[in-house]
């Protein structure tokens, strides 16, 4: 099972909210992954995205605004070339099925 980590705060608010969307600057197919500390979840992709597509995406990402989510993204990845995907990471509620 492929890992997905988060800092803190989202790991907090994943299992809080039993989902988060997360950027990452690699494309990933569906699948159950192990989020470390929070164990396992279904990856979605939503697909790949720019700054102007995550506005409706920000209540359930863990950030306050756009801005700090942004910000966030560019500190991990810094080249703004890298292209961006989009996922909705859901803890998963039992086998087979996700909340």
């Amino acid at each position: 099972m492929t890992s997905m980590s988060f800092i803190p705060e989202l790991k907090e608010f994943l299992l809080k909210g039993g989902f988060i969307y997360t950027v990452r600057k690699y494309r990933m197919d569906l699948a159950i992954v192990d989020v470390n500390g929070v164990g396992p979840c279904k990856r979605f992709p939503q697909g790949q995205v720019h700054k102007e597509d995550l506005g409706p995406f920000v209540s359930k990402s863990g950030f306050d605004s756009l801005e700090a989510w942004w910000a966030k993204i560019r500190y991990f990845v810094p080249n703004e070339a890298d292209p961006l995907y989009l996922y909705r990471v859901e803890v998963q509620s039992s086998v087979g099925g996700c909340e």
